[in-house]
């Protein structure tokens, strides 16, 4: 399978928009139809319940490498649904970033360039917040903060120019808004 065949789905939005509920069904009806599909959890969640809420932009560098080598591991997929991707790294170091800190100018500079290189790779849908947050024991942000990254993802996308898919509704709306705009057959045969 060649890059151009296989299909990485970034579902972005804020923390706890439903992202990776939405990655793991269309996982679930992906593979049911017969691709060979894969959730990509975000890296960031397995970091902070082992090392603690980033503090520092230089974090964001370890963050990016940690969801790149995730996304090479399912490189043998048809199709990855993403529930994070590269490009946010970008805008979490924006919000962590010190921009008097010529050093940390340096990485914002850096994760803005990675950013830009992945963008492409992805085909892009973003969640707006239509549900309050529900704690997890994870997820470090409160409902304040959580709209605060809403923004900040939907600004980003909106400024670079990426194109992107709003969904919205309910699971089974989300799920085939997302499939109407990849594409979705059942490869299967009806003896399988």
């Amino acid at each position: 399978m060649t890059m151009a065949e296989r299909k990485k789905i970034a579902i972005l939005g804020g923390p706890g928009t439903g992202k990776t509920t939405l990655c793991k069904q269309l996982d679930v009806d992906y593979s049911l139809a017969g691709y060979v599909s894969s959730v990509c959890l975000e890296f960031a969640r397995s970091y902070i319940s082992h090392y603690g809420v980033p503090v520092s932009i230089f974090e964001q560098f370890l963050l990016y490498e940690g969801q790149k080598r995730r996304e090479k591991e399912l490189n043998y997929c048809d199709i990855i649904f993403c529930d994070n991707a590269t490009i946010l790294n970008y805008v979490y170091g924006l919000m962590s970033g010190n921009l008097k800190d010529p050093k940390e100018v340096y990485a914002l500079m850096k994760l803005y360039e990675w950013a830009m290189k992945d963008l492409p790779g992805y085909e892009v849908f973003y969640i707006p917040r239509e549900f309050s947050m529900d704690k997890d024991g994870i997820r470090y942000q409160d409902e304040e903060f959580a709209e605060i990254v809403d923004t900040k993802i939907r600004n980003f996308l909106d400024i670079m120019n990426v194109p992107y898919t709003i969904v919205t509704g309910d699971m089974d709306t989300r799920v085939q808004m997302v499939k109407d705009k990849i594409g979705f057959e059942n490869k299967r045969t009806p003896s399988e």
